[in-house]
């Protein structure tokens, strides 16, 4: 009795061992047996065709969609980016400016004089334009 419960037990999980070493295998088989070959005169098969050609074609023109919003918010960005290096550009000139005032203001104010520091020149409109 042992030994048949112990063959019996070999047999189920030698049947296991089959099963999950086959199961990919019989998984893209069922996938191939599932697929009908129907002739092309049918109404079935000119019923999936245009399922199929709608599917497609709502597919391709969200991807349009999608691939437009993409290339208009890289522009977006891109002009926004130009605009940034602009203002930092001027933010730049403009800490400079404010860094030569303050340089020759406090240079005036402790009686040292620097010839090459002109209030005059630095706070004139083609300076600050600059």
């Amino acid at each position: 009795m042992t030994l048949e419960m112990n063959n019996s037990s070999n047999s189920s999980l030698a049947d296991i061992s089959d099963v999950e070493s086959t199961y990919g295998e019989n998984k893209r088989h069922y996938a191939k047996v599932n697929r009908l070959i129907l002739d092309k005169q049918s109404e079935e098969y000119r019923r999936r065709r245009e399922r199929n050609n709608l599917a497609v074609k709502k597919s391709r023109n969200q991807s349009k969609i999608k691939t437009t919003q993409t290339m208009e918010r890289v522009n977006r960005m891109k002009a926004e980016n130009d605009e940034l290096q602009q203002r930092i550009e001027i933010l730049s000139k403009e800490l400079t400016l404010l860094k030569d005032l303050f340089l020759a203001h406090a240079s005036n104010a402790h009686g040292d004089e620097k010839p090459e520091m002109d209030l005059k020149f630095l706070t004139s409109p083609q300076t600050l334009q600059q």
